[in-house]
């Protein structure tokens, strides 16, 4: 009971307009969403997206920094960063923190396509 009062309580938490905006500049930029993949999983397959995920790219140390803290702020949880192509991506893994992600930027009026391959 005391999860779940707790998870309410960080959902019902007001996040900054400056802070979306600025994390919705970031995703806009060279970030993306990764979905789960759609077919149903084999005992034989190991690899493959297994859950939601938001995907930002820095690129450089200080934009890293500076994207953890915002995510800090907005109340999300990222992964471990990595680097791709001489960028760094910072993952944010969970179902729920992809849909939060998705309504926050709805209410700035930004439309996100979710990525598929």
């Amino acid at each position: 009971m005391k999860q779940l009062i707790a998870k309410t309580q960080t959902q019902n938490k007001r996040v900054k307009k400056t802070v979306v905006k600025k994390l919705a500049e970031y995703f806009v930029r060279n970030g993306y969403l990764r979905l789960p993949k759609e077919t149903p999983k084999t005992k034989k397959s190991q690899g493959g997206r297994k859950g939601h995920e938001i995907r930002f790219v820095a690129n450089n140390k200080s934009e890293l920094k500076e994207l953890k803290k915002l995510l800090a702020e907005a109340d999300f949880k990222s992964g471990k960063p990595f680097d791709k192509f001489n960028q760094i991506v910072l993952p944010v893994y969970g179902k729920e923190q992809f849909f939060r992600f998705k309504e926050l930027l709805a209410e700035l009026k930004f439309r996100v396509r979710d990525h598929k391959k």
